[in-house]
């Protein structure tokens, strides 16, 4: 009977260990799943140039509040119309039959309506609202553009800062050994390592100034801070400006820009507007004289807008002409500040440069470089601006 006992107590013990280990064992796949998913969810983001003008335009409230214009613009003119057919009905009755009707009861507003005013208004704020969608995408691309660049810029100091610093740091082991041989002083030695403490600070500097670049494009796309990405467009390139016609940027320009349209289309809408005017109110009303001093103003706008247009384009087509000019004297300097680093640390070498020489050399040189890369980006902001020239201002692209 007690061999009985022991031996279901003993089954009963083993069954306990058997789930209990299956237990853990289900316990440790789920957190090793969980652990996996956790892992694959914070991938970085990939980012090309082409999927932040994407997003910017996606997110930007400016868009819709385009889209709900026009919508307002159509039902204006559906009202317009609608208006208009009810006062040409009116107009159109005997006086027998309008009798008890007070139809001059707002007369100058029905002759405005009869005269296709608020049609003319809506159909010109509809083709200008057209037109500000495509301003305001080229605006999202250039403002999306610039702080995509200026990313770019930070990374490109954060990889010139850290050849600097390892420059510095191999300037300064060759310093002290020869300080150990007798032939360098321990004022060259300390001299060594304040330039590997200033190439340290500037490399912390720059890794801030891409943290802060990041946010701002961040903020830009409207995604959240905490997004780790990493930009796929690294390449920047250039066209001389000498195959660039500015007299066809010009003209096109005068066809497209909308300062020139919003003019044109005040211009036909005064021009209704003050025939009713002029029509229903004597000349020697405040009425009659405003409406002509209206028209005279908006006669003047369209040639003032045809010039402010021009000058525009031509500002933008000389901006870009000054940023290739400093690109190409940038690339020269380079050229001259990597020689003098080259011959600064063989004259040091051979005993006849002092190692400040040498640190001063590189400095000038990661200074040249990174100069360089900003006045690339500023040319490639230039030649979008100037490509661009046709829908929006240097005014607009600065808001």
């Amino acid at each position: 009977m007690k061999r009985k006992i022991a031996l279901l107590l003993a089954m009963v013990l083993t069954l306990t260990t058997i789930q209990t280990n299956y237990a853990l064992a289900d316990e440790e796949k789920a957190v090793t799943t969980t652990a996996e998913t956790t892992t694959e969810t914070v991938q970085p983001l990939q980012l090309s140039i082409e999927d932040a003008i994407k997003l910017a335009v996606e997110n930007d409230r400016g868009m819709w509040k385009i889209n709900d214009g026009i919508k307002q613009m159509q039902q204006m003119r559906k009202d317009g119309s609608d208006a208009k057919k009810q006062v040409e009905y009116l107009m159109s009755l005997s006086l027998e039959a309008t009798a008890g009707m007070n139809i001059t009861d707002n007369y100058v507003e029905k002759l405005l309506v009869k005269n296709d005013y608020y049609i003319k208004t809506a159909d010109t704020q509809m083709k200008l609202l057209e037109k500000n969608k495509e301003v305001l995408t080229v605006g999202i691309e250039i403002k999306t553009k610039s702080l995509y660049y200026n990313v770019l810029i930070a990374e490109k100091t954060i990889e010139i800062n850290k050849a600097k610093l390892a420059s510095a740091n191999e300037q300064l082991r060759v310093i002290n050994l020869k300080f150990n041989t007798g032939s360098a002083t321990k004022a060259e030695v300390l001299s060594g390592e304040m330039s590997v403490q200033q190439a340290q600070t500037e490399l912390d500097s720059a890794n801030d100034d891409l943290n802060m670049s990041k946010l701002n494009l961040l903020n830009g796309l409207n995604l959240p801070f905490d997004t780790e990405v990493i930009l796929t467009s690294k390449d920047l390139n250039y066209v001389p400006t000498q195959q660039l016609n500015l007299n066809a940027a010009i003209e096109k320009a005068k066809k497209d820009r909308t300062e020139i349209i919003e003019a044109e289309n005040a211009l036909e809408v005064q021009k209704i507007k003050t025939h009713v005017y002029t029509a229903y109110y004597t000349s020697n009303l405040r009425q009659h004289k405003a409406a002509v001093e209206e028209l005279k103003d908006a006669e003047l706008n369209v040639p003032q807008a045809y010039k402010d247009v021009e000058l525009d384009v031509r500002k933008s087509y000389l901006n870009l002409v000054k940023a290739e000019r400093s690109l190409v004297n940038m690339d020269k300097t380079v050229e001259l500040a990597k020689e003098a680093a080259r011959i600064n640390k063989l004259l040091y070498a051979n005993g006849m440069a002092a190692a400040a020489d040498v640190i001063s050399a590189d400095a000038n040189l990661a200074q040249a470089e990174i100069g360089r890369y900003q006045v690339l980006v500023a040319y490639n902001l230039s030649k979008l601006m100037f490509d661009n020239s046709n829908l929006i201002g240097s005014t607009s692209a600065g808001n």
